[in-house]
């Protein structure tokens, strides 16, 4: 191409130049009108804020709410903003490439792409999430929450739990379309089981002192643990500084060139499709800039109403529900595990209460156990499929690695059922996820000044993410210092 700068050929060759990016009804045979994104655009987001909604939102939030109050809720809105807005840098450059961020991150070298796929890994290493829905489904049934003696008990609704988790991931012409689908209809059960809840249990004092909070920016309450904090902050909205994993989504969506490096097809109803290692990047030419410009739009809008908006009030709202039932209600229940709403609920509505707070609870944990194993697959996959050997094994269907690995990770998941994850382990999962923004958002910024310059973020985008990466950093050096003794 003409022009053609040193720093773009280092990033990309020139054998991967297309004349053409496609354009949305190109790719989604439909006009892009807004029925049209509700019900077959928009679902990328759909499955960021179903796994999102997880351990986090639901057991941590509310338990730093009792312990120390509403004071931190400034962070929820700030933290949902700039992880949107990282979430959409990385995307802006897989629209541009048809790849994932970890494919792009070994454009800069193979260290970059194996600490990527590991970042997401560690993450999720202890297979909590696997217990906490098993833990739910057992608190259910026996009516009070599973102890030593129900371990067996537990494993075996664990294992149920995962081989269903397995089946819904087998089924569908793509697996994201599944999880869309999926995640619709459970987030749906969820957040009207929590507005609901909102409406008739928040009093109108507590939601006074919740917004006076949301606007009291720096507010730290003197007894929070900096551990905790470092843990809460990583877990609102999606894992901080690895969820450059949630664009896997749009990338097997088909937005830009994400089109045509096709995606992962469910092993019950799709079928074999190409899925290409390595992207193109279409001709800067005025029409293309304009056409990768409305993927942007469509991409952008899709991020903040379900993603920024839901994970505000994913987080917000059980925080002020558990506030409210401790202060307001004075009801006593256990907190921090799986069914602590259906104990709260128990007690101011009796049988049906509980009936309604477990089955919320296990919607909560069952979207975050499918949408964590698949994240963590497709971290593998972005790595393992670059292997010529690899795709020859497989025959270059994909999907027969995606579900080696999926079983592979459930069965590592119910080691939960038995064995107490090791300290090391937790401090590795609690920490990764801002540990990511530290190693990931460098190397965000340092692409984008590889990339063309029509491709580049916008200055603000380049301070908002820098701000980002700071903030982790922040709460990963408190965090690290108080488990070393120093602060």
């Amino acid at each position: 191409m003409n022009g053609e700068s040193t720093k773009r050929k280092e990033l990309i060759s020139s054998e991967e130049i297309i004349d053409k990016i496609p354009t949305p009804e190109e790719v989604f045979k439909m006009p892009i009108s807004l029925r049209n994104k509700i019900l077959f655009l928009w679902g990328s987001a759909v499955i960021a804020l179903g796994t999102s909604i997880g351990s986090g939102e639901f057991l941590l939030g509310p338990s730093m709410a009792i312990k120390i109050g509403m004071g931190l809720a400034w962070l929820v809105w700030i933290g949902a903003l700039l992880q949107t807005i990282y979430i959409y840098s990385w995307g802006k450059f897989s629209v541009a490439l048809g790849e994932t961020p970890i494919a792009i991150m070994y454009r800069v070298g193979a260290w970059a792409g194996i600490l990527g796929s590991i970042l997401v890994f560690a993450s999720f290493i202890w297979g909590g999430w696997a217990y906490s829905s098993a833990a739910a489904l057992a608190g259910g049934v026996l009516g009070r929450p599973p102890e030593p003696q129900d371990r067996i008990f537990v494993a075996i609704l664990g294992y149920l739990l995962l081989l269903l988790a397995l089946f819904i991931m087998s089924l569908g012409r793509r697996v994201a379309r599944t999880l869309e689908i999926f995640n619709w209809f459970d987030l749906g059960v969820i957040f009207m089981s929590f507005v609901i809840l909102a409406i008739i249990l928040v009093p109108i004092d507590v939601w006074s002192e919740v917004g006076r909070y949301m606007v009291k920016i720096g507010n730290i309450p003197e007894d929070v643990d900096p551990v905790l904090l470092g843990g809460w902050w990583g877990y609102i909205g999606f894992a901080t500084g690895i969820n450059y994993i949630i664009v896997n989504y749009f990338k097997d969506k088909g937005f830009g060139m994400g089109s045509i490096t096709g995606f992962i097809p469910a092993i019950i109803g799709g079928k074999t499709v190409p899925f290409s290692p390595r992207g193109k990047l279409f001709k800067l030419t005025k029409d293309n800039i304009k056409i990768y410009r409305r993927w942007l739009n469509l991409m952008l809008e899709e991020l903040f109403i379900i993603f920024f908006l839901g994970a505000i009030v994913g987080m917000i709202i059980p925080m002020t529900l558990a506030y409210a039932l401790v202060y307001g209600w004075k009801v006593e229940a256990l907190w921090g595990v799986p069914i602590w709403l259906a104990y709260a609920l128990k007690r101011l509505y009796g049988d049906a209460g509980w009936v309604w707070g477990v089955l919320v609870a296990i919607f909560v944990l069952i979207k975050t156990q499918m949408g964590v194993a698949d994240a963590m697959v497709r971290a593998f996959i972005d790595s393992f499929w670059r292997s010529e050997g690899v795709r020859r094994f497989f025959g270059n269907d994909v999907r027969k690695a995606y579900y080696l690995l999926l079983i592979i990770i459930f069965l590592w998941a119910s080691v939960a059922f038995w064995v107490s994850a090791p300290v090391a382990l937790i401090l590795i999962a609690a920490n990764a996820a801002n540990i990511g923004a530290v190693i990931a958002g460098p190397l965000l910024i340092y692409i984008n000044y590889k990339m063309p310059k029509e491709l580049r973020l916008h200055w603000g985008l380049i301070i908002l993410n820098i701000i980002f990466i700071v903030m982790c950093g922040v709460f990963l050096a408190y965090s690290i210092g108080r488990t070393l003794g120093l602060v």
